[in-house]
């Protein structure tokens, strides 16, 4: 079984299926695009943060009534800091291209600690335990950090992300101190030693800091439901795009139509292909019996047959012309099995057409010519997008061509060339029928048939 890959495709024993190279490509932009975006949204937390610090303690001069107020300030200061320097590492980690998938969960660790820090700086300085977290503006970034991660498509980064948010203003409650069940007793006697700063938590200020983050927070998941939109788009486009160009391109070429070697493709380039010519015999008079639904049936049985036995062999038809076709082998790379594939695509192919008389009876039966040649081409893709083709051209497909012609004067169904033969490494089962001057230079070619391959 040979198994290479195909840009967005891979190619199993001739037979072209989708894999998720250009699905992960899209994934790895829209991560990016995400750090991107995080980077942002960490700078506006820092600095939404940073106004919140200073407007709780706006007004206060001093540590009366509870406060800190270098503490306070230095929560602000240190949140800030710190988002910034998170949302310009994202920045310059995408910029560079240094960022990996795992360095996602790092950062969202360093989003929770930080919050965490803030969260224990701005209720120590105010002289608060664990039970007024709630209370503080800073608690409103975690619906908002939760919000960020909707703009990745990885739910383990999501999920790590809740339970260190978690841990962390877990651990806040914890060292502050929490007490389970407080007496009528307690909360009045709290009330009276920190009615002045509990009283400015909840002033116009710390509300506005509240609503700010809530909007963030609502502009972020837009932002997200907007680029999942926009990341469906891009893959129905592409998906429309490659079967529209699959209509007119070889199903192993249309993919590498968009991957980063199409220029090369469209340049064209000179490799080693084998070629495979195949022609019915007699069409013309085979089908003034039919009517025009029976004869384009007919013709559709014919490829499909003809792609079968392509497809078995790792061949790729390269077009249909009429009641013939060409088949190429060694596309989109030579491999040192081509002649001997492509001789028993064709060994395949006549096997099929001996069944398909049988089973429609037809009189006379279906014949076909089959030539086959190997040498330098020259492939690539011509058009623009609205109309593309592949194309294979050189000596060896005239070659080819020719030899399938001969097929007529020698009374056979099958011949190659004795290059293909040799480098089949079949030349025991073959013998040569004759010499012709085939090519463009004029050269003899030797010409051999299957043993008992007369018709």
């Amino acid at each position: 079984m040979r198994i290479f890959q195909l840009g967005a495709y891979r190619t199993d024993a001739g037979r072209s299926v989708p894999t998720m190279t250009s699905v992960e490509n899209l994934f790895r932009e829209s991560e990016n695009e995400a750090e991107y975006t995080t980077g942002w949204v960490r700078i506006a937390l820092g600095l939404t943060l940073f106004a919140s610090g200073f407007l709780v303690s706006s007004g206060t001069t001093g540590p009366a009534g509870g406060y800190d107020l270098v503490q306070v300030r230095f929560a602000a200061l240190f949140t800030i800091g710190a988002f910034l320097v998170l949302g310009i590492t994202s920045f310059l980690l995408v910029v560079t291209r240094w960022f990996r998938p795992w360095m996602a969960f790092v950062l969202v660790t360093c989003d929770a600690a930080v919050l965490g820090v803030s969260l224990f700086l701005g209720l120590d300085g105010i002289g608060l335990e664990g039970n007024w977290v709630a209370a503080m503006p800073t608690i409103w970034a975690v619906p908002l950090l939760l919000a960020v991660g909707a703009l990745r498509y990885r739910p383990l980064v999501q999920l790590w992300a809740t339970i260190v948010i978690m841990i962390a203003v877990v651990g806040v409650v914890s060292k502050l101190g929490f007490r389970l069940f407080p007496t009528e007793v307690d909360v009045h006697a709290s009330l009276g030693a920190l009615e002045s700063s509990i009283a400015r938590l909840f002033s116009l200020s710390p509300y506005l800091m509240r609503a700010v983050m809530l909007t963030l927070t609502g502009l972020t998941t837009a932002l997200a439901m907007a680029r999942s939109r926009r990341l469906l788009m891009r893959a129905v486009s592409e998906t429309a795009r490659r079967a529209n160009l699959a209509r007119f391109l070889p199903a192993e070429i249309a993919p590498l139509v968009g991957e980063n070697d199409v220029a090369t493709w469209r340049q064209g380039r000179r490799q080693q292909a084998t070629i495979l010519f195949v022609d019915i015999r007699a069409f013309t008079a085979f089908s003034e019996k039919m009517d025009p639904a029976r004869l384009s049936i007919f013709v559709s049985s014919f490829r499909r047959r003809v792609m079968r036995a392509a497809e078995e062999f790792g061949g790729v038809v390269d077009k249909f012309i009429g009641d013939g076709a060409l088949l190429v082998f060694g596309i989109p790379e030579p491999q040192s099995d081509d002649c001997a594939r492509a001789i028993a695509c064709a060994h395949k192919l006549l096997a099929l057409l001996d069944q398909w008389n049988v089973k429609r009876g037809f009189d006379p039966p279906v014949r076909v010519g089959i030539g086959i040649h190997t040498g330098e081409t020259y492939c690539g893709i011509v058009g623009d997008d609205l109309r593309l083709e592949f194309t294979v051209l050189g000596d060896a497909v005239n070659v080819a061509a020719k030899i399938e012609q001969a097929t007529k004067r020698y009374n056979t169904a099958l011949l190659a060339s004795e290059t293909v033969v040799m480098q089949a490494g079949q030349q025991r089962t073959w013998q040569e029928v004759g010499r012709e001057s085939l090519g463009g230079r004029g050269e003899h070619l030797a010409i051999l048939c299957p043993h008992g391959h007369k018709v």
